[in-house]
């Protein structure tokens, strides 16, 4: 198995894995707190929700961290691989992307720490120590999108080394994206769906690539 054979593997499978985890799983297994809170109110919901399902919440929770850092790798593997006139702009997305994955370890390190933290009774603590795992999230957006314009700058002037549609959809989407999630908020999730639909087509067509060589 070779890098650019993984690299696709990692590119169909994580995010599509990930979406199943948090979008479908978690909500049906664990369920979900009223989506009309927020702050601290909001905090508290979801530990008392999560408090008597740990085990189930490690068990979404650790996978889900696991796709998500997967799809960064895959990505970034991804810009690494041009090496032509995109290059340059490959890298960049790739180095991007590389720092992104401390933030969603980082985040299940607090959010483990914030359910022990509060089946101990330091409520207050826990409640504020699960609005810094949130806030950790709050900022990737915009270095997800501009990673992803980056990637498609890369792709567009490296012609060939994926369809141009792939190519030219992760560049409007990254460039729409960079104000696009500030804008809309909870609305610019969208954003990031799409752009994870350009990275399935990705790892499909170097899969495809690679079956047929």
């Amino acid at each position: 198995m070779n890098a650019r054979f993984l690299n696709s593997l990692m590119l169909m499978i994580c995010p599509v894995l990930m979406l199943l985890v948090w979008m479908v799983l978690e909500p049906v297994l664990l369920g979900d707190i009223d989506s009309n809170l927020e702050g601290r109110e909001a905090a508290l919901a979801w530990l008392q929700l999560s408090s008597g399902e740990k085990t189930l919440v490690y068990l979404l929770n650790i996978p889900g961290t696991f796709f998500l850092v997967g799809t960064f790798l895959g990505i970034a593997f991804l810009g690494r691989s041009l090496q032509g006139s995109g290059a340059a702009f490959g890298s960049l997305s790739a180095s991007i992307f590389t720092v992104l994955i401390a933030i969603p370890a980082i985040a299940l390190g607090l959010g483990t720490a914030s359910m022990d933290l509060f089946d101990k009774g330091f409520i207050e603590t826990a409640v504020t120590m699960d609005m810094i795992t949130d806030g950790i999230f709050s900022g990737m957006p915009v270095f997800w999108a501009l990673g992803i314009a980056l990637l498609g700058i890369g792709l567009v002037m490296e012609k060939g080394f994926l369809p141009i549609w792939i190519s030219w959809l992760f560049l409007v989407i990254g460039l729409v994206g960079i104000p696009g999630v500030l804008i809309l908020g909870e609305a610019g999730f969208i954003i990031f769906i799409i752009s994870l639909v350009g990275t399935v087509a990705s790892g499909v067509v170097l899969f495809m690539r690679r079956a047929q060589e």
